[in-house]
Order: structure tokens, then sequence, then C-alpha cells
């Protein structure tokens, strides 16, 4: 999916940083942790602008030698309290910042699953290894920008300007300048550098995100990989990915110390300047000690935080690309449009000169154009590749026709949206992906209303085991189901489906894996079950369902050839008899 890859220029930063900050606050109860969060943080500055006051006046009063062991103690107390304090206020802050973030993160992943889910599942070049990815690095990344960036940014400032305040209230407004000039050349030094940072941190997100894409695909294809003596290449390949990582990241790391250094050089020529000057008007007695020590504290007092936010900084570059890419996923919701609503009935399905097209010189179909009854049993036959499974994905709405258009019950199931057309049509493949989960759980997936005892009763009917062996719900299937054969697989699917209530069915070959009795039993008693309240319509290469079914859709070639009966198409078509190896 070509939407999960980096799209960096979609969202500029701000916008990004707008996006964050509005998600911090919605919700009340968001809003109420974040208020918490800002009164832990006002209380913490305050803190931490008293300390620094209690120890001016301690220092002071012990130059005099006019202050009392009294007074002294409260000073110190006081000065101990403060510093505690600001540590206690910031850790019950992070308590409830966190909570604010885990919280932005679920509802973020959750709206780009909704987001791009439908369009995954009809996706035919799907790329969940690199959406996966994105995803396992949001929290981290929402941590660095939301907590480390945005909750940082706003107290950096406020003490910056009660921290100049202060200053100027003790001290010749040279030094408010002089921290000013240094608060500012330390902004700019940080934007310059961050720029090229920035770059290196989009390439570096591009090759997290293909290894996590070709390692997720190689892990999913684990039986094709070792079976076909792949594993050595496919290694290899794993392998150059991480060194095209490790590449990326080195050159990130590289830029980090260029930028750190210029960071600190600033905030230390600053640090330098300003107790220089400090002490110069110290020995000329234009301050006094503990003036001399409240600019120091000061000073430290931000160049600590400074520093700290450089590595924020820098970390937030690779974070903002990551969450980039997250909120691209989110598109517009599809259903948007107004809702349509399924009437219960079965579907009476139309096909009006129905085309569609893989790409050019690619098969597809053409001019397809027929009718199935509410309530009927149909089958789709052709030889192998003559379209029949690109049909049963039109009428499905899992692709979209080039040409022409499908109703069910008059409705077109292009104006349905993506994820309401299951309501419509419920499409059963051939290969079923089971999760990996118990059996009871994928058998009672929604939206079958089956119980466990009728489960087991068809089951049983089918011969889902030997006889004499009870059906264990609790028992695992394995990832996509690999402790489970074929046939096993799909009767458990289809004795889900028995208990599903929509308005037609497609079976894309779904009891390929079947013996032809096991297939007869189990088409009969779906058959059976669903009455004429759905329309079933199935992909079948046996001579029986052609035969037991109320119409025949014949196509060969990308083009529907005939629909009629069994029997009628036996009369008619030649071709229909040479697909049976009949004349």
């Amino acid at each position: 999916m070509a939407a999960t890859k980096s799209t960096s220029t979609d969202r500029t930063t701000l916008s990004v940083l707008k996006e964050i900050g509005r998600r911090m606050v919605t919700g009340p109860r968001q809003k109420r942790r974040v208020t918490v969060g800002i009164v832990c943080e006002a209380v913490g500055i305050a803190l931490g602008l008293a300390g620094p006051l209690c120890l001016q006046r301690l220092v002071d009063g012990l130059t005099r030698k006019d202050m009392s062991a009294i007074v002294v103690v409260a000073y110190v107390a006081a000065f101990a309290l403060a510093m505690a304090g600001t540590s206690v206020c910031a850790a019950v802050r992070v308590v409830f910042s966190t909570r604010v973030i885990d919280d932005m993160t679920g509802h973020v992943v959750t709206e780009a699953l909704r987001a791009r889910l439908p369009a995954a599942a009809t996706a035919r070049d799907g790329d969940s290894g690199r959406m996966l990815g994105l995803i396992e690095r949001l929290p981290y990344s929402l941590l660095i920008v939301a907590d480390g960036l945005i909750w940082r940014a706003v107290p950096l400032i406020v003490q910056l300007g009660l921290c100049l305040a202060v200053v100027g209230g003790v001290a010749p407004l040279r030094y408010v300048a002089a921290l000013a000039i240094f608060a500012g050349v330390y902004v700019l030094v940080t934007r310059l550098g961050g720029r090229q940072h920035q770059g290196l941190s989009n390439q570096t997100n591009a090759a997290i995100a293909d290894v996590s894409q070709n390692t997720g695909d190689v892990l999913r294809n684990a039986r094709r990989v070792v079976l076909n003596g792949a594993l050595d290449v496919e290694l290899a390949g794993i392998e150059t990915g991480y060194e095209r990582r490790a590449g990326a990241n080195q050159q990130v790391a590289w830029s980090l110390v260029r930028l750190t250094a210029y960071q600190y050089g600033s905030l230390g020529l600053g640090l330098i300047v300003l107790l220089w000057m400090g002490g110069l008007d110290v020995r000329a007695g234009h301050l006094t000690v503990g003036d001399f020590v409240l600019l120091q504290a000061f000073a430290l007092r931000l160049i600590l935080p400074l520093s700290g936010f450089a590595f924020v900084l820098s970390q937030a570059a690779v974070a903002m690309g990551n969450i980039r890419d997250v909120l691209d996923l989110i598109a517009a919701p599809e259903g948007a449009r107004s809702p349509v609503l399924a009437d219960g009935k079965a579907a009476a399905i139309r096909l009006t000169d129905l085309a569609f097209s893989y790409g050019p010189g690619l098969p597809g179909l053409v001019e397809v154009t027929a009718e199935i009854r509410p309530g009927a049993f149909t089958v789709i036959v052709g030889p192998n590749g003559s379209g029949k499974s690109t049909l049963a994905q039109l009428m499905a709405g899992l692709l979209e026709p080039s040409e022409g258009r499908i109703t069910i019950n008059g409705q077109n199931l292009q104006d349905i949206p993506r994820r309401d057309r299951h309501g419509y049509v419920l499409y059963v493949p051939q290969f079923i992906g089971l999760f990996n989960r118990s059996l009871g759980a994928n058998a009672l997936y929604p939206p079958t209303t089956q119980t466990e005892d009728d489960l087991a009763r068809l089951l049983n009917q089918w011969h889902f085991y030997e006889a004499g062996r009870d059906i264990d719900f609790g028992a695992p299937v394995g990832e996509q189901g690999e402790r489970l054969s074929g046939g096993q697989i799909q009767k458990l699917e289809l004795a889900r489906i028995a208990g599903v209530s929509v308005p037609a069915i497609i079976l894309d070959e779904s009891t390929s894996a079947l013996d032809p009795a096991s297939e007869v039993a189990v088409i009969s008693e779906l058959r059976y079950r669903f009455g004429l309240r759905t329309t079933l319509v199935m992909i079948t290469h046996h001579h029986q369902m052609a035969e037991a079914a109320d119409q025949v859709l014949f196509v060969r070639g990308g083009r529907l050839v005939d629909a009629g009966s069994h029997a009628e198409l036996c009369r008619r078509s030649p071709a229909y008899l040479s697909l049976w190896g009949e004349s």
C-alpha cells in the first residue's frame, strides 16, 4: 500500500504539531489529565524559581554574617524542599502525560486501521509489514513529540521569561539581554542544524519501513521460503536491508553529534560570558555573592533543560516523520457518504456491461451482463484463468469495475462504502486465513449467530474429525490455521457462514479442498439453512454442483459466454460440454 510509505511532503511539521496538540485535549478525560499536568508543571516551575532565590538570600546572609542559625536552617530547608518539590511535581506530571499519550496512541492507531483495513482487504499489493512497523514505532514517537517536545516547549518558554524577569530585578539589564541572546543563539543553531537532520531522519524512516516490510513478508511466507530452499537468499536480503538501515542511522548519529556540538558550544559560551560578567561585577561591588549565585543557578536552570531538550529535538526529527506517515494513513472516512442499509431480502444481483482490467496486457473481464435471481443458487464455471474469481470479487465489491455497474436489489454496489458492503455480500475466499486463536474463536467469529452446540453438530455431520473424536473448541489452530488441514479449514469457515444472515454469499472455490461427497453435503446443508432468504453464488470445477444449481454462468476468456441451467447449456453450448470433457 503506497499510502504507508513516507509522505513527508504531505504535511508540514507545524500541521503535525497542531494535530497532536489537538488530540491531546480531545475529550473530557484528556482535558482533565492535561489540566492536572499543567498544574503540576506550574507548581514545579514556581518551586524551581523559589529554590535559587532562597539560596541567594542564604548566601548573602552568610556573607554579611548577620543571619541567625534558625534563619539559616529555614533557608536551607526551603531550598531543599523547593528542589525536591520540583522533582516530585515533574514525576507526577509524567504520570498524567503518559496516560494522555497512551490514550492518544490507541485512538490514532484505531483510526488508521479503520481507514486502511477496508482498502487493505481488497488490495492486491498490500503492505501490512510497513504499516505494522509504523504502528509499532508510534508510541515512542508520540512520547518524544508530545511529551518531550510539545509539553516541554511551553514550560521552557515560561521558565525563560520568569528567569529573565527575576534576573532583571536583581541585576543590571545587560544580564537579561545576555541571557536572551544566548537563548536566541541556541534556538537559531538548533533550527539550522535541525534542517539537515530532518532530511537524514526521513531517509532513516524509509530504511526502517523497508526492513519491517521485508521481514514481515518473509515471516508470513516462512513455509514458501524454507521449502523452496530460499532461506539464505531471503536472509541475505534482510541483512542488506539492515545494513542500509545502519548506514542511515549512522548518518543521523553523526548529524546528531554535529547538532549537539553546536548546541552545547553555544550554551557553554553563553555560560562562560555570563559568569565572567558576574565575576567582574562581584569584584567591583556591583553584585553581591548571592546575586552571582542566583545568576549561576538560573543559567544552569535554563542550560540543563535546554541540553535535554536538544536530545529531544534530535529524536523528534525521526519521530515526526513516523507520526506524519501514520496520520497520512488516516484518510477522509469513506463512510462520509449517506449510509445505505441492506433491506434484509435475498439479493437480486444485476451485472450491466461489466468490465475490469488489471492493466495493459493483463487478462480481466469485458462486457459481462447477467441477472441472478434472489434466493437462487448460482454457480460460476469456466477454465482456469477465465475470470471467474475476478467476477466473484467484483460482485462482492472487493474490486471496482472499470466500466459498467453492479446492483444489489437495485442499489449500486459502488455507492456503498467498502466497510458496509459485507452487509450486502459476504465473500468467502478459497484460501481462508484463520486467526492464531482457538478453534472456537475462529468458528464463532462475527457476524455468525452459531452456538458451540450448533457448530459441533454441523462439524460432526461433516466429519471434521474422524469418528468418535469430540470437537475441542479450545484447541489452538496455529498461525493461519497451520494445525488444520485445508479441508478442515474450509469446513470450519463454512460452518461459521451457516449462521450468517446476509442477502448474498459468494463462495470463491471455498470447497476446493473437499472431496466430492463432502462438498455435496456442505452445499446441501447451506442451501437448506439459507432457503430463499440468501442468494448463494459459488465458483466450482465440479460437475455435481453445476447440475444442482438453479443457474450456471459460463465464463471463458474474460467474457460471459452463456448463462442458464446446466441442462440448457449442455444442449446449446459445445464449449460448455467440452469443459466437462463431454462432446
